[in-house]
């Protein structure tokens, strides 16, 4: 029976909540049963694939695009699991560090244009972001932006990290990594495939 109002959801909510619980409780005691203690992952949550591949137009190797397509789908899995269950405290900050890493790694890959001086692999990310500034790609506001993205991202390499990863990350770092990728995702866009005039790019 499809969910209707308010009420009606934070009674749902309750039930399966202390469900999970119980499933989570009997596996824990029968690990043998895991198998068969899987919780259905709502369908239609996840974009697929192609769905995904539309929106990044301006990569042209098909197995880079494939492949940060299928990253973008875990960071829609990290959504899930961050904004849509109950889990807090540290284990909720290492999940929106691994999203704004993961956010990271996409905007590195998808900034290589070897073709384009200054835009190839030999040069670091920072030099990249320069030169798309040069080349009025993008603003100032998106360089700061990823500047931001990519610092954050470097924090992945644990030995390097100078300071204890307790209460650092919180919801603005997830939404700060998501306008940035998205400030370099649609200005690439624009630049290497501008939709037709009059046409808004693709949410």
């Amino acid at each position: 029976m499809p969910i209707e109002n308010d009420d009606q959801l934070n009674e749902a909510v309750n039930e399966c909540g202390g469900m999970v619980q119980e499933i989570s409780d009997y596996l824990a005691a029968h690990p043998e049963k895991e198998w068969h203690g899987r919780i259905r992952f709502p369908r239609g949550f996840l974009k697929t694939n192609a769905e995904i591949r539309t929106r990044l137009p301006f990569v042209e190797d098909d197995t880079l695009k494939r492949n940060v397509s299928y990253a973008l789908m875990t960071f829609q899995t990290l959504y899930w699991v961050v904004f849509r269950t109950d889990i807090s405290g540290q284990a909720r900050e290492m999940l929106i560090k691994e999203a704004v890493c993961l956010l990271g790694a996409v905007c590195e890959s998808i900034s290589i244009f070897p073709g384009t001086p200054g835009l190839g692999r030999g040069k670091s990310f920072s030099k990249r972001m320069d030169r798309l500034l040069d080349l009025q790609v993008i603003d100032k506001s998106a360089r700061k932006r990823l500047q931001w993205l990519w610092d954050k991202r470097n924090q992945e390499h644990l030995y390097d990290v100078p300071f204890r990863e307790f209460d650092h990350y919180s919801n603005s770092d997830w939404f700060k990594a998501v306008k940035a990728y998205r400030a370099l995702r649609d200005a690439l866009t624009t630049w290497r495939s501008p939709p037709p005039a009059g046409e808004p790019l693709a949410p």
